[in-house]
């Protein structure tokens, strides 16, 4: 069976270091994660091996939102939130680019002084990886605000048969109340944006919320919802299995 996997590397938490790797192979069919995991062992010195691109090839346009809060400094996920994340961007993004050579991935941050895009659209992850490190932590994250200029960047597409999607990381405090945030999935909803959540870090207390937030999105099980228990969790090794990565 032909199977096509992609290897998010993250050598180094410093962008000048980030790199890709993409490898092409014909496995048995027997052949399981564990086993393709094996034959990489020592390629690199971290790597992400596994992910299955079985699903058919769908043209989107993904925008990736970050939380740069306060709350991630916190050393629960290893070295710190925010490095955690970054991780899992490069993993998304390699997964993104690779399903369809015609799909585009951006990347902004949504705490401090305001909304900051960080990488504007583009197909090329490596410019991703390169210009979506380096972030400042500082203050709380607003995550309507987030999402609404991710969905505004969405809109203004280059390419307009391109499916949206908004992927968020919240670790942090949600400080919208839950009739906010239900209007904004709607509105998000009318305009044919799906939303991904990766809810981490203060799990207990965003729960609620953002179930509210993706029923109102949700459209025919296009959004997802990736609540990461507390513990000592790999963040992207956790995306690896979810829906968010190997979809339906």
């Amino acid at each position: 069976m032909k199977a096509r996997i992609i290897t998010a590397i993250s050598a180094s938490l410093s962008a000048c270091t980030m790199r890709r790797a993409k490898e092409s192979l014909t496995l048995p069919q027997h052949q399981d994660r564990a086993d393709m995991g094996r034959l990489f062992t020592g390629a690199f010195p971290v790597i992400h091996v596994g992910v299955r691109l079985t699903a058919a090839m769908v043209l989107e346009a993904t925008f990736i939102v970050i939380d740069n809060s306060d709350w991630m400094r916190n050393s629960d996920f290893a070295p710190s939130r925010l490095d955690a994340q970054q991780d899992a961007v490069n993993l998304l993004a390699a997964a993104k680019t690779q399903s369809n050579p015609e799909n585009t991935v951006g990347v902004l941050t949504m705490a401090g002084k305001g909304v900051d895009v960080r990488v504007a659209m583009t197909s090329d992850v490596g410019k991703v990886l390169a210009q979506s490190h380096g972030a400042q932590v500082c203050g709380e994250i607003n995550l309507s605000a987030g999402l609404q200029v991710a969905g505004l960047a969405l809109k203004h597409r280059q390419n307009k048969n391109q499916r949206q999607r908004i992927i968020v990381f919240v670790g942090s405090p949600v400080k919208e109340d839950e009739k906010e945030l239900v209007k904004l999935g709607k509105k998000l909803k009318k305009n044919s944006v799906a939303l991904d959540i990766i809810n981490f870090g203060e799990e207990a207390e965003n729960t609620p919320k953002l179930e509210a937030l993706l029923n109102a999105v949700n459209s025919d099980d296009n959004s997802h919802l990736v609540t990461v228990p507390p513990g000592p969790h790999v963040l992207s090794d956790i995306l690896l299995s979810s829906p968010i990565v190997q979809g339906e």
